[in-house]
């Protein structure tokens, strides 16, 4: 019977020090999980990697993604967000389940850490090809955003592209993101180069206005073709840098 008391309290004392283990590592956790940095932006680019991206054209769109960032009208942006700064993301994007980040959260506060930032581009090798879903590309940017180390006053989508979604209707994953208090802009590309059947006659601009762009402020530009995109990107980053006053004062199209 004694023997019997004692192994009760025994296991008595076990579970209170496990519940006790538990609750501190429960505590802790949640202190790391809140623990996050705010900036005054959190912006992630998601750029096309599909099969109608040609080799020359991803080239066109990592080189003109990288001289963006060393152009003074850019700069001037980023400085106007100080103190708190902005992040940038990088995400290639393909077919359903094909997403992959390509350069990491990065903290972007003046000309050195931009051209720190661009040269990380120049260099940033292809990761993904096949087909074209935009819903997967905001789902899987919409997830980085909320999981990252940081609470921005302002969070934005930048999704370009030359086709439009063949996989799945992005609108519902539009919503996901404009739901979860982020901007989505988007940047269309033009190209006749490859043969898209029947998703070639799809008006891109007005499919990217009434299906993938959305929340405050948010808008559509176009680049005539892979050849102006390092044009178009750079005034696209100006007016989303800037913000939603500035972006309602520039015609999209």
């Amino acid at each position: 019977m004694k023997w019997a008391w004692w192994s009760a309290v025994a296991r008595l004392k076990t579970k209170a020090s496990f519940c006790a283990l538990v609750c501190t590592v429960s505590i802790a956790t949640t202190s790391q999980s809140h623990a996050v940095e705010p900036v005054q932006l959190e912006l992630l680019l998601a750029i096309d990697s599909s099969t109608s991206v040609n080799r020359r054209e991803y080239a066109l769109q990592r080189d003109g993604l990288a001289n963006a960032f060393r152009d003074e009208g850019v700069l001037r942006s980023i400085r106007s967000l100080q103190p708190l700064g902005l992040v940038i993301s990088v995400v290639q994007w393909s077919e359903r389940g094909r997403q992959i980040t390509s350069v990491p959260w990065t903290r972007i506060s003046g000309r050195a850490s931009a051209e720190a930032f661009a040269a990380r581009l120049a260099t940033m090798p292809r990761a993904v090809r096949g087909m074209t879903d935009i819903a997967g590309a905001l789902d899987f940017s919409r997830i980085s955003i909320q999981q990252n180390a940081y609470r921005g006053a302002r969070m934005v989508i930048d999704v370009s592209g030359d086709g439009s979604s063949g996989q799945s209707d992005p609108s519902s994953a539009r919503d996901r993101a404009v739901n979860a208090g982020i901007t989505v802009n988007g940047l269309v590309i033009h190209s006749k180069e490859y043969d898209l059947g029947t998703l070639a006659d799809i008006d891109l601009f007005q499919h990217y206005s009434q299906r993938v762009t959305g929340g405050p402020g948010s808008f559509v530009m176009e680049a005539a073709n892979y050849n102006d995109f390092a044009d178009s990107i750079r005034r696209k980053l100006i007016r989303e840098i800037s913000g939603a006053d500035f972006a309602e004062l520039v015609p999209s199209r």
